[in-house]
Parts: structure tokens; C-alpha cells; sequence
């Protein structure tokens, strides 16, 4: 697998709270978010050149590829070193029809029964535009998405392989929001405890990743160029990953999952 190339703790945040960001996550989510920090040149790198592919030509050429292939998103997933499974996942496109954000999925399938107690090894993957403002249908504004926006909807992807079968389902509903909460309460917080810095290669050039650890998995967030880059697991570790955009010829590896 690719070698890590550094991780370190964050300091203390000394710069001033930026304008709020915000974003969208989950089905119906819509929640303002505050990034932090300075944006940096090494917080982001840039990304290769989208593949420009008309939508109509490649739907007739491929008339059951992943909406997301349909899009100018420079969508990512794991490099060649990656040698298990490969699966197509969710895809969330906006009132305007434009994919803000979508996940390809790696390892075990997401497909799990109540009473399966083993643990899954997988890495999600999401790829996120950078959107600005914009309208979300009727009187209704979307905040641009942000690094943090990323976070949050890694971290969303994480939780929801962590569903309390255990718990008393009276009390479900109660965890899920808790959780759920959190989730975007952490993403709120990128130079603070519990994130991390690591440094992963995307199209083999070291990223600085924003990283941190949970009873869940991990999850992962980087800002490039053309995008918001990031990945959650659990089974698997996050210090040998790499990071790839997945060409037009490289779809063949995702299969579809069963419906």
C-alpha cells in the first residue's frame, strides 16, 4: 500500500473564525457550518484536469453508468495498491440537478443483515464540488460547501454503518440524532482535537489530510483545487491509503450494488 508520509497534532487555532460556510448532508440536512483556519497554499493541491466528456455522448455509450460519471466532478477513489473490492455508491445532486457530492464505496458491501455481528472492512470515498451560494428551490439558499461541509458528510457516511441494532429501538431515533449531532459539531472544529494532520498522496502528490480517530472508524478530509476530497473505514488502516481520480476507463473496476 502507499506509505504514509507524515501525521502531526494541531496546535492551538490562533487565527480568527473566517465568514460561515455551510453545506448540505444527508437526505434533507441543511446546516451552516464555520471553517476555520487560514487556507494555506499546502492545504490544498491541485488537481488533474477534469476529463471533458459530453453527457449525452457518454449516456448513450454507457446508458447504465453512475450519475456521477455524467457530471464534471473529478471523482476519486483508491489508487492501484488498493486490491479489494470496488462498488459504486450513493449520489446527491442538487435542486439544480448538480452533483454536490457522491461516495465510492471499497471493501465490503454496505448490505448487512441485523443479527451479522462481524465487523466490515471498507473505505468510503466522497468526492464533493465546490459550490457556492445558491438557491435550493423556492425561498430556500444553500451556503457554499466547505471543508468542513466534507467532513461532516464523511463523518454522516461513517455513522451510518454504526447502526445500534442492540440498543432498544425506542431509543434509536435518540442515538442517531445524538450522533448525528456530533458528527457535525467535530466537522465545525478542523484545527482542534480530535483532528490530526497526515499527509496521503492524491494522483501521487502528498495532500495534507485533515484526520481523526472514533469508536466508528476514521475519517478523513483534504481540500484540492478542483474539489473536496475525503474517506471514511473502519477495518482497514487510513495511514496506507492513496488517492486516485478515476478515469473514464477505470470505471469498469466499480460494480454496481444490488438494488
Amino acid at each position: 500500500m502507499s506509505s504514509t508520509i507524515s501525521t502531526e497534532d494541531f496546535p492551538d487555532p490562533t487565527a480568527d473564525i473566517g465568514p460561515a460556510g455551510g453545506a448540505v448532508a444527508g437526505d434533507a440536512v441543511q446546516r451552516g457550518f464555520v471553517q476555520r483556519g487560514s487556507g494555506q497554499d499546502d492545504d490544498f493541491v491541485p488537481g488533474p484536469p477534469v476529463a471533458s466528456v459530453s453527457a449525452a455522448a457518454l449516456a448513450a455509450s454507457e446508458p447504465d453508468a453512475w450519475d456521477g460519471q455524467r457530471t464534471a466532478i473529478p471523482w476519486y477513489g483508491l489508487d492501484e495498491a488498493w486490491g479489494g473490492d470496488r462498488w459504486l455508491g450513493s449520489i446527491m445532486h442538487g435542486p439544480d440537478g448538480v452533483a454536490e457530492y457522491g461516495t465510492l464505496g471499497h471493501g465490503d458491501h454496505p448490505a448487512r443483515r441485523p443479527d451479522d455481528l462481524s465487523p466490515r472492512r471498507f473505505c468510503g470515498v466522497v468526492t464533493m464540488a465546490r459550490l457556492g451560494r445558491r438557491s435550493g428551490g423556492g425561498a430556500t439558499v444553500l451556503e457554499p460547501t466547505t471543508l468542513s461541509t466534507l467532513a461532516a458528510v464523511a463523518g454522516l457516511g461513517l455513522l451510518s454503518d454504526a447502526w445500534p441494532w442492540a440498543v432498544d429501538k425506542a431509543l434509536r431515533g435518540d442515538w442517531l440524532h445524538q450522533q448525528t449531532e456530533l458528527a457535525y459539531e467535530v466537522a465545525e472544529n478542523l484545527d482542534d482535537a480530535p483532528w490530526r494532520a497526515v499527509q496521503l498522496p492524491v494522483d501521487g502528490k502528498p495532500t495534507r489530510f485533515r484526520y481523526r480517530e472514533s469508536e466508528y472508524g476514521w475519517v478523513l478530509a483534504a481540500e484540492l483545487r478542483e474539489c473536496w476530497l475525503g474517506a471514511y473505514g473502519r477495518g482497514v488502516t487510513a495511514y496506507g491509503l492513496g488517492f486516485e481520480q478515476v478515469t473514464l476507463d477505470a470505471w469498469d473496476g466499480y460494480e454496481a450494488l444490488p438494488r
